[in-house]
């Protein structure tokens, strides 16, 4: 019955399975919370949120010298010492008092007079040994606060400034008696702050004033938080200060439910003041529970940490939908920030429900038990799931128009009606696909004007994220007909998903031949992969890209040595830089690209200089590591089946009814396993149940009852048993392409 749905699959080359095993119906992320995901970075540490906690700074930095850190006194007395130093007007003068006439004449008098000094002892060549300084230091100390405390600051700061061996001081600051006059202590502090400021600097600790040496102003618990004149910094000016020594960037787990990564990522950064910098290793899907690394570049847990503030904890132990949880933990900082690519996989948990294999079988435990050890024994082919080709299936169809360099049939292709969009937008595509219809005269001025006209109208009614539309359109109303640089409006990222699309509908189809013609056989002229160069100095895994990738092309001797199995077979992602086999799958490769009117020459003459396709290789066969199931039985359709890591931090546990129920028992099957970066876990589930992933096929299965039972039917309320009605079409791959697919509008708690 599933047969009819192949043909979506087919046409983007997913035709062929590894193993002759039957397979079994079963719905594939019937709640999002089915589908958990954990994500392995390079130093095989797995992404696993267990603690919501800030952690003690002191353990993370990195520790400073002896002679460098502050004494254990002045720590406990930082945060008195930062109160009274932040008190309005106690140090910072105002600005009326500053520009009285009296006052400022006498600080020109001293400013003078310090300039002349200073000129006189760069002439001498003794500018810091002349005595002169010292004794108008003193000089002016002592007429605001005696003479013993006076002689005392001259004393210690001399002291350093000959050198600690000769330092007859053992402190690093002088504290002065406690002033009660307001223009006294601003008088002092101004002075420190100007004449004085080559030697020493001061704060203010429990209202007396502190004179530090100039070397010690670093261990100021105030240092960092007023400028130069003593006004309160801002906070982009705090966040400027960075301590000397620490690690540059904040490591954290992000946890996220029901809401992808780029929607979740940009949530934190809008709630961040300044310049953000915020890095991850790979994409993470909506419709699924994940868990990821990033690193945001100097910044504090306590600047994030609202996130785990949300009265809700989560939809994996409850039976409600409609929920998106951020949540982030696990905080530290590291030396190296996270970016695209730098991750070794993913670890996957997903529940299967309603697992039917048939009324013919009488042990449907042992039936599904067969199918999962032959997954685990074989694997899967590496196919590029349908995700990579667009909530439509046509974003390679978009990168085929733009090799053959016709950018006004891409943008055509991206400004389409689609089905299931709303009214108000598919009224726009067509508004949009009837522009010229009514146009008598083919003038190009007249088309100009009439495109300008439309772009300006449908731009209203396209949704807000609706990147490539909006950008087309955008362009379109100031330069109509101008196709090549609207083209070159769309971001980046998704210009460059249209054209991967092509080289992964290429893959799949010259595997599905190969495997057709050859089945598991490894053959002469096939490519193998001996190995990879090791990852290079800054991290990045070279598994994601063709650098580092050794082949070979296999001889007879190969053959009869029997070193190599399909496991090693890889084949290339077209391209400008990469080995073609030496047999069939290279003819395969071109007659592909001739049905599309396409040459291999066509990959060299892109006309966009942001992009390129140098090529890659891809294994054929990938087997999953550290397979395990469980097959469970469960009477409510939407019944929590495994534990999220929210969940457990909660102590929250599976709550399954007490009363046994009239209803007869449904089996799911749990199942786990870890897949390398760029492996689709929905195409290793197709190898396991032998069925369509679409997300046309899995619309139509049924929560209970006969899982395939509503297929081929036309959709109406449904009787016999509950419906899944997946709307997002789910990705699970980790490089750095965008989906095109609309987003919904969400609320994240």
């Amino acid at each position: 019955m599933a047969e009819q749905y192949d043909a979506i699959e087919r046409e983007v080359g997913i035709c062929a399975y590894l193993s002759e095993e039957p397979g079994f119906a079963a719905v594939l992320k019937a709640r999002f919370s089915d589908f958990l995901v954990h994500e392995t970075n390079n130093n095989g540490e797995v992404a696993i949120l267990d603690s919501l906690k800030i952690p003690n700074e002191k353990e993370d930095s990195i520790s400073k010298k002896e002679e460098e850190a502050p004494s254990k006194k002045e720590e406990a007395s930082s945060k008195k010492g930062e109160e009274a130093h932040s008190k309005k007007g106690e140090e910072t003068p105002s600005k009326k008092e500053e520009e009285a006439p009296s006052k400022k004449a006498e600080e020109s008098s001293q400013k003078e007079e310090d300039l002349r000094e200073s000129k006189k002892r760069k002439h001498s060549g003794n500018e810091d040994g002349d005595e002169d300084i010292w004794i108008r230091a003193k000089k002016r100390l002592t007429s605001w606060v005696g003479e013993d405390p006076a002689k005392n600051v001259v004393k210690l700061i001399r002291a350093w400034e000959d050198g600690p061996k000769t330092a007859e001081w053992s402190g690093k600051f002088v504290e002065l008696p406690k002033i009660e006059e307001k223009e006294k202590r601003k008088e002092i502090h101004q002075w420190i702050r100007g004449s004085f400021s080559k030697y020493a600097c001061a704060d203010t600790h429990e209202g007396q004033i502190r004179i530090w040496h100039k070397k010690f102003e670093k261990e100021m618990p105030s240092f960092g938080k007023f400028d130069k004149v003593g006004k309160p910094r801002t906070a982009r000016a705090k966040k400027q200060i960075w301590p000397e020594g620490k690690p540059n960037f904040l490591q954290f787990v992000l946890y996220k439910e029901n809401v992808d990564t780029g929607t979740a990522t940009g949530n934190i950064v809008r709630n961040l003041r300044g310049r953000v910098r915020l890095g991850y290793a790979g994409m993470k899907d909506k419709r699924g529970i994940t868990s990821q690394f990033c690193t945001l570049y100097q910044r504090r847990p306590e600047e994030i940490i609202s996130f785990n503030k949300a009265r809700r904890s989560g939809g994996g132990g409850s039976t409600y939908g409609n929920v998106c949880v951020i949540r982030v933990g696990n905080f530290k900082y590291v030396n190296r920030e996270t970016n695209l690519g730098m991750l070794k996989g993913n670890r996957f948990d997903v529940v299967l429900r309603n697992v039917d294999v048939g009324r013919e079988v009488e042990k449907p435990k042992e039936y599904i038990e067969k199918a999962a050890k032959a997954f685990q024994e074989n694997g899967f082919i590496n196919y590029f799931g349908m995700q990579r080709f667009g909530k439509d299936h046509d974003t390679h169809k978009v990168g085929i128009e733009i090799l053959k360099r016709n950018f006004k049939g891409a943008v055509d292709m991206i400004m389409r009606t689609k089905p299931n969009e709303a009214q108000r937008t598919n009224f726009a595509r067509k508004k949009w696909e009837k522009r010229f219809e009514s146009l008598a005269d083919e003038d190009r001025k007249t088309k100009e004007k009439v495109e300008k006209e439309c772009a300006g109208k449908v731009l209203r009614d396209m949704g807000r994220f609706m990147a490539c539309e909006v950008a087309l359109l955008n362009c379109l109303k100031r330069e109509p007909l101008n196709y090549r640089k609207a083209w070159t409006r769309i971001p980046k990222h998704i210009r460059s998903m249209f054209l991967h699309a092509v080289q992964s509908v290429v893959w799949n189809h010259a595997v599905s031949r190969r495997i057709e013609r050859h089945g598991k056989k490894v053959c002469v002229g096939d490519l193998v992969q001996l190995g990879k160069k090791e990852q290079s100095e800054n991290g990045e895994s070279s598994t994601s890209g063709r650098k580092g990738k050794i082949v070979k092309v296999l001889t007879e001797e190969d053959l009869k040595a029997k070193t190599f199995s399909l496991t090693d077979v890889v084949i290339p992602l077209v391209g400008t830089k990469i080995d073609y086999p030496e047999n069939e799958t290279n003819q395969d490769i071109e007659d592909l690209l001739k049905g599309w009117g396409l040459e291999k020459s066509d990959l060299k003459k892109i006309d966009d200089k942001e992009l390129s396709l140098g090529g890659d290789y891809r294994k054929i066969v990938c087997k999953p590591s550290d397979i395990n199931y469980t097959i469970s039985e469960y009477t409510n359709p939407l019944q929590p089946l495994i534990p999220t890591d929210l969940m457990k931090i909660n102590k929250e546990e599976l709550k399954f009814p007490e009363e046994k129920s009239e209803k007869k028992s449904l089996n799911a099957l749990v199942v786990g396993f870890t897949l390398p970066p760029s492996s689709y876990a929905t195409v290793a589930l197709r190898e396991l149940m032998k069925r369509p992933t679409s997300s046309e096929y899995q619309r139509q299965l049924q929560l209970e009852g006969e899982c395939e039972g509503s297929l081929g039917k036309e959709k109406k309320d449904d009787k016999d048993g509950m419906k899944i009605d997946d709307k997002d079409d789910a990705k699970i791959d980790d490089k750095d392409d965008a989906k095109i697919d609309d987003k919904d509008d969400m609320k994240i708690d």
